[in-house]
């Protein structure tokens, strides 16, 4: 059973999920058309002492929402201790100084979004949620929200006759159901999902590549739980050269009537490895092809992977690309002091 998924008396008052998404709609409307989410590797922050010194709290204001990454599912957290212990979290700073960076952030770009990514490849331990602590943290850091990171090791998707069934159906639908009930009230719930996610039916039966995690969203998004997502934010990246965004981005559209955020990573990815001939290796012209998507479908956004990842020489830095999704979108100044 998720902990604290049901609990009576939790310290909360969460809002009914149709809120949620209207307000966040409402929210991102009036702040831009577009949005754009940056991961912040929680292990590679470097220390400081002083919250202006954090660069969390020198980001640019086209950045609109920040993911802390990683926290464990199963965290365990004392409310009002302010410590990483128990979380997964790897800042090396002390809490209160993180904590206080994100006000002051907030108070020099009051329409930024500070999240805390739930989960991500390395923790999966999702049967053990602790609602409460996640809840708490938010809470205690203020923050606006989490981002599922849901990313299941052995998802089990197959073909049932014209439909997809994955054996993690389950798991991700209570997930965020818990979450959606138990995290404070206005809370932003956005969800990441699998590239190819949303294929293996209808138009996207057999759109390429075929994955163990082919539809492995689809379960999620016609269930009643997909009514309290915030956004989702698609990890088109990892798939190989066989593997076009633009699509996966169709096909979650046909599922997802909110905002999708469309995300990329910095060279070089996971899979295929460095150097294998099907190999993806982003370019500034690509982004720049991605964002105009974005605009011409009228999608919420795009993402990036992550801050602090150094890029394989000879393509572009994490600057270059966050500037052409700046440029692009339409996002503000684009030249504004880069911490990162």
């Amino acid at each position: 059973m998720i902990a604290g998924a049901a609990a009576a008396g939790l310290p909360h008052a969460p809002a009914p999920a149709s809120d949620r998404r209207a307000a966040a709609e409402e929210s991102s409307a009036a702040s831009t058309a577009h949005r754009y989410c940056v991961y912040l590797d929680s292990w590679a922050q470097p220390w400081a002492d002083d919250p202006a010194q954090l660069d969390l709290a020198k980001s640019p204001s086209y950045i609109g929402t920040i993911v802390l990454s990683f926290m464990q599912p199963d965290a365990q957290y004392v409310r009002g201790s302010y410590s990483f212990n128990g979380t997964s979290l790897q800042f090396s700073c002390e809490g209160t100084v993180l904590r206080d960076a994100v006000s002051l952030l907030r108070r020099r770009n009051p329409g930024v979004e500070v999240l805390v990514g739930i989960g991500g490849a390395t923790y999966q331990n999702w049967p053990g949620m602790n609602v409460s602590a996640i809840a708490d943290f938010v809470s205690d850091f203020g923050l606006d929200g989490v981002e599922v990171c849901w990313e299941p090791t052995a998802p089990g998707c197959t073909r049932s006759g014209s439909g997809m069934q994955c054996a993690t159906d389950a798991e991700s639908i209570s997930v965020v159901k818990a979450l959606s009930e138990g995290l404070p009230a206005g809370s932003t719930l956005s969800v990441a999902v699998a590239h190819v996610g949303a294929y293996g039916e209808g138009a996207w039966a057999d759109s390429q590549p075929l994955s163990a995690y082919t539809g492995v969203s689809l379960a999620l998004l016609r269930s009643d739980a997909a009514s309290s997502i915030t956004r989702l934010n698609i990890q088109a990246y990892d798939a190989s050269t066989a593997y076009n965004p633009k699509e996966a981005l169709a096909a979650y559209q046909n599922y997802f009537k909110g905002p999708i955020l469309l995300g990329v990573k910095i060279a070089p990815e996971d899979w295929p490895q460095e150097g294998a001939p099907n190999a993806h290796v982003l370019s500034l012209p690509e982004v720049e092809d991605l964002a105009n998507e974005v605009k011409d479908r009228g999608a919420g956004g795009m993402s990036l992977w992550s801050l602090y990842k150094q890029p394989k020489s000879g393509t572009p830095s994490v600057r270059e690309v966050s500037q052409t999704i700046c440029d692009v979108l339409e996002l503000g100044d684009s030249t504004q002091p880069w911490p990162w």
